[in-house]
């Protein structure tokens, strides 16, 4: 049997609409930013509206080619502002193609048997963590069946879903429900078309972590330290390295891909 001409793979967003969570900072402006650059109509959410605002005008100004970027201050554990944020995007550009559930927090940092570490906690960080990615996921998922088209949903976990670490409990526990959550929401709508992906990162300097990573000075703390010697090519990630491989995904070459959760952490969880 003759090979059959191959189809290059196409890297390009030019007409998609998307909505990036958590988009004015760190990992999620960083995915707005590169969609933008390859063509897509970004929808930025936080909960901060100057935020979002100063993020809005920036990717406008910096990174837009053939689209647009809006942004609507949003909370995305809240139905209300998940809804609002879908009804204008769909209103501004037409239609709905990719969301990424990047939006999240670390919580406090306290071992279990410390009183840091409470129910009040627990539900902050799960709220948005989990809770949000269920609700954002399962609305965009109506628009997408209304509309017909299919559609894809990027979920932004952790490799602290995949590996135990002391201190984070609430939060490991938020990011492996978002990669189980991930394969059964895939299961149940890929008949619609759908495709639903996890991302894991691993160490990354952002505005969420730096306070960790960083002192005052700008210096590298113990833990940065020794986040590095944990991974195998021996440095913390970029931005760009985690923004690049979601920009790929969101394209249509990745369109067999489902269920995945996809490990990007310079070799983190492989051993040292």
């Amino acid at each position: 049997m003759a090979n059959r001409p191959i189809k290059m793979p196409v890297f390009d967003l030019s007409g998609k609409t998307a909505i990036i969570t958590g988009g004015s900072k760190g990992i999620g402006y960083g995915i707005a930013a590169t969609f933008a650059r390859f063509g897509a109509n970004v929808v930025i959410t936080a909960r901060t509206a100057s935020a979002v605002e100063e993020a809005v005008i920036e990717i406008n100004a910096k990174y837009c080619t053939t689209g647009l970027c809006m942004g609507v201050p949003a909370d995305s554990s809240k139905q209300k502002d998940i809804d609002h944020v879908i009804d204008m995007t769909t209103e501004t550009f037409g239609k709905l193609d990719i969301l990424v559930n990047n939006a999240g927090v670390s919580g406090k940092t306290a071992k279990v048997l410390t009183d840091d570490c409470d129910e009040a906690n627990f539900r902050a960080v799960t709220d948005t963590n989990l809770l949000g990615v269920f609700l954002f996921s399962k609305a965009a998922a109506k628009r997408f069946t209304e509309q017909g088209t299919g559609g894809k949903i990027i979920n932004i976990a952790s490799v602290g879903g995949l590996v135990g670490g002391p201190g984070v409990i609430a939060y490991g526990a938020s990011k492996a429900g978002v990669i189980s959550l991930t394969k059964t929401l895939a299961n149940e709508l890929g008949r619609d078309n759908i495709t639903v992906i996890a991302v894991c990162p691993g160490y990354v300097v952002t505005p969420l972590n730096e306070d960790v990573f960083l002192d005052k000075e700008g210096n590298h703390t113990k833990i940065y330290d020794l986040s590095v010697k944990s991974t195998a090519i021996r440095r913390l990630g970029e931005i760009e390295e985690i923004a690049g491989p979601v920009t790929a995904i969101a394209c249509d070459c990745f369109s067999y891909m489902t269920g995945s959760a996809v490990v990007i952490d310079g070799g983190q969880t492989i051993g040292r």
